[in-house]
């Protein structure tokens, strides 16, 4: 994979076919997932939900693809530099970084606004913001790449200041305010952003401020005493989401650590917790259990690798590792998960 990356040529919003309503390139796009055209309508607008279905059209407009693209390759390769000490791939990285976030004629600007757009809908949605989950983890990359010849301090001080724009519009837009206010994995992965941003800008405050008031705004409003995700219960993809928000919530409580709040072992005084979320999924996981709730497509744990893999570290319960060893099988992707964990405990 490092080789492949290594290969990888820098990708950028600016070389989008389809331009959004701002007529701005650099302004991220992206159609919503599970939106169609309406049959009832000519033209098929406003378009109307199908949850769970993905309408092929979003693949025309290439920034979430790209976006993706460079960040996966901006991580391998930044780790791959970390446990090898070859330059090459921090000067890759650098390479696709400069050219996302940074460089006058490529760069994105610092914005969501036309993420996830309903085509025949003009109102400004919030749920865009998820497309860029990601960057979170794009931040231990930068870290990384301090330590490298090829990563300029200069460009790291741009770099922040792209985040603090970016910051200030997740915070004070009405996207911004909607995703914060969002009930369901949304508000979640939301949370998961603006704390690895303010963390990485040097705002640890704000970041604390965040993962405390998770504690009422995610964990005791999402999970029931039994474990169960009423807001992803209802999706079409019940599982899917049940495992995703969970996953969003173990990466917040990773990040809340550096603020000195601990998610992990928070709990209400009737029992909602992320412990005890991870253990009412488990045994639907291993298929001890049939799901009982409606999931349109065939069940993957592949979320719950991660969360299992944190738990067996946090709690030193063999119960944790044992799911985590089933369920991953030695698949690459649960190699990466222990490469990131590896630098993450090193930096703590």
């Amino acid at each position: 994979m490092p080789e492949k990356a290594l290969k990888a040529e820098p990708l950028s919003v600016t070389t989008k076919e389809f331009l959004p309503p701002s007529g701005d390139k650099h302004d991220y796009y992206s159609l919503s997932r599970y939106w169609w055209p309406d049959p009832n309508k000519p033209d098929g607008k406003p378009y109307i939900r199908r949850d769970g279905e993905t309408n092929p059209e979003v693949e025309k407009i290439t920034d979430h693809t790209f976006f993706g693209k460079t960040i996966n390759n901006i991580n391998t390769l930044a780790l791959a530099f970390y446990y090898s000490g070859d330059e090459r791939y921090a000067e890759h990285a650098a390479k696709l970084i400069r050219v996302w976030f940074l460089d006058a004629d490529t760069k994105m600007n610092p914005n969501m606004t036309y993420a996830q757009t309903i085509l025949g809908n003009p109102k400004p949605r919030g749920t865009g913001i998820l497309d860029v989950r990601e960057l979170s983890t794009a931040i231990d990359a930068f870290g990384i790449l301090q330590l490298s010849r090829s990563w300029d301090i200069q460009e790291q001080v741009k770099l922040k200041e792209w985040f603090k724009e970016y910051l200030i519009w997740l915070r004070e837009s009405k996207n911004g305010r909607d995703e914060s206010n969002a009930k369901n994995n949304h508000g979640t992965w939301y949370d998961v952003q603006t704390t690895a941003i303010a963390l990485f800008i040097g705002n640890s405050s704000l970041a604390k401020q965040i993962c405390e008031e998770a504690k009422l705004k995610r964990i005791a409003y999402q999970i029931t005493p039994e474990g169960k995700q009423p807001e992803e219960l209802v999706r079409t993809l019940s599982f899917h989401y049940s495992t995703f928000n969970l996953y969003a919530l173990s990466r917040l409580a990773a990040l809340a650590k550096h603020t000195g709040v601990d998610l992990w072992n928070y709990a209400t005084d009737d029992g909602r917790s992320i412990r005890s979320a991870l253990d009412h999924l488990i045994p639907y996981a291993s298929k001890e259990k049939k799901w009982e709730w409606t999931q349109i497509k065939e069940m993957n744990p592949e979320y719950l690798v991660f969360v299992a893999r944190q738990a067996s570290i946090v709690f030193s319960e063999t119960k944790y590792t044992k799911v985590w060893e089933q369920l991953s099988s030695g698949t690459r992707e649960s190699d990466k998960i222990i490469l990131q964990q590896g630098f993450v405990s090193s930096q703590q």
